[in-house]
């Protein structure tokens, strides 16, 4: 049975499986009926499934495994991630190398004359090789989690069935001859690269960090743990990279149709049978700030998924309190408290970020205020629904194909329609009421466009919001 992804992620072996894994956000385990195992989840800033497959050592049962996660997971694009051996000496321990041609060195003919190389060779896809150096050539904060900052080689690699541990055996001979500009050499991407090929020049890129120097003290590196290390680096730039692409580059067909020329920009809004219920801070428990007047943010699944489970729950509220401080929704002194149960929440005396256990998702800020009560600025909502869109739509946890959306104040004491700038004010139109000011999840859009564009969206919930004020102005 097909579960379709974003990216199908490729490793060798369980360290390397273990480098990526730790990446993924309630992640789960699928099986193909002929026994191959897939972990699928979310990376945090990637808005489409991940799965990562361990496939073993070796040319020939990597390409064999890429051609049936193709056909099963669907996925439009394939990542080989792992470790490698350095071939030039400005290539050192840690760096990590992001393949622009993956040479098949074992071709060739032998005669009496000598070995004449026939290799077979494959260039990385543009697009994702274009995210890599970019990537490299700025930085953007990809080693953050790292001890050190690797330097990154956009460079072509050698792949084949061989070990190599000597600088002066015929292989690096061989391969100092035919195939000089190679700096790194491994043993899985000639296959993928093979598989891709035929699956109609599916996008892949290979990214490894570099673990020896295939120097002939391969023992000795190693021995230092730079296996895992350096695992890590790889893994932490490939995720950087899946982050650089554009939203629509891994979304299904579905998706992707009739977005190749569109009309004019703006989101898909679908209007719903019905709204929604949707669940607000109080309905988590949460206690309503005293003296403000609070925004609130929903999302909803338009169509509901499976729960999520007890353990990935319970360790969501550490992920919101991060998420939260990062897009300064939580000041950075501020102390959060984490509350786990029937939803994981993260809350502060004054904003807070929840998420149900049927992947419901609120966030909430109080508005600007001064003695006179709370302010409606257009521009100061789209600021604050952009920031709670962000953080909500990056959980790392399997998001919804389609998202209903409510907004609203609660309560809408002393609010009035006016301009931050102009704070502290000396006179106000405001109106007083007890009632919240709600603007229903009567719509819904694809996951994809609200992750990729939450300021198109926030400026659409504002303007709803400020709407719904200026009726009950009238009322």
């Amino acid at each position: 049975m097909s579960e379709p992804v974003g990216v199908a992620i490729l490793t060798p072996m369980p360290l390397e499986f273990k480098a990526v894994h730790a990446h993924l956000r309630g992640s789960r385990r699928i099986w193909h009926p002929a026994g191959t195992a897939a972990e699928v989840g979310m990376v945090p800033g990637v808005p489409w499934p991940v799965a990562v497959i361990l496939t073993g050592e070796g040319t020939s049962d990597a390409g064999a495994l890429a051609e049936r996660v193709s056909a099963w997971l669907e996925p439009r694009m394939l990542l080989v991630v792992g470790i490698a051996g350095a071939l030039k000496p400005d290539v050192e321990l840690g760096d990590v190398v992001v393949a622009t041609w993956v040479y098949g060195y074992h071709g060739g003919k032998e005669d009496n004359t000598g070995f004449h190389a026939r290799p077979r060779t494959w260039r990385s896809h543009h697009r994702l090789t274009q995210a890599a150096g970019i990537l490299a050539a700025i930085g953007n904060g990809w080693a953050r989690p790292l001890d050190s900052l690797p330097s990154v080689h956009l460079k072509p690699i050698a792949a084949g069935d061989v070990v190599l541990n000597s600088r002066t055996s015929p292989l690096r001979r061989q391969l100092r001859e035919h195939y000089n500009d190679a700096v790194a050499i491994e043993m899985e991407s000639a296959g993928v690269m093979a598989a891709a090929h035929l699956r109609d020049r599916m996008p892949i890129l290979t990214v490894r960090g570099i673990s020896d120097l295939a120097d002939g003290r391969k023992h000795l590196s190693d021995g230092a743990g730079l296996q895992p290390a350096a695992a890590a680096h790889a893994a932490a730039f490939a995720m950087a990279v899946l982050r650089e692409l554009p939203t629509d580059f891994a979304a299904g067909p579905d998706a992707r149709a009739g977005q190749e020329e569109p009309d004019e920009p703006g989101v898909g809004w679908r209007a719903l049978g019905e709204p929604l219920p949707a669940v607000w801070p109080g309905d988590l428990g949460v206690s309503r700030p005293r003296g403000a007047a609070t925004l609130e943010l929903c999302l909803l699944p338009a169509v509901p998924g499976p729960p999520l489970e007890t353990p990935r729950l319970a360790a969501l509220p550490a992920e919101l309190v991060a998420l939260g401080r990062a897009a300064n929704v939580f000041a950075p002194a501020e102390e959060v408290s984490e509350v786990s149960g029937q939803a994981a929440v993260a809350v502060t005396a004054q904003a807070g970020l929840g998420v149900t256990r049927r992947d419901e998702r609120c966030g909430w800020q109080p508005l600007p205020r001064d003695s006179l009560g709370s302010v409606l600025d257009e521009e100061d909502l789209t600021s604050r629904l952009a920031a709670l869109l962000t953080v909500l739509s990056t959980i790392g946890v399997p998001p919804p194909r389609q998202a209903a959306v409510a907004v609203g104040v609660t309560p809408s004491v002393m609010l009035a329609e006016g301009r931050v700038d102009d704070m502290p004010r000396t006179a106000t139109r405001g109106r007083t009421s007890l009632t919240p000011l709600r603007v229903p999840a009567a719509d819904a859009l694809p996951w994809e466009q609200l992750a990729a564009a939450p300021a198109d969206v926030a400026a659409e919930l504002a303007a709803r919001l400020l709407a719904a004020f200026r009726l009950r102005q009238k009322g």
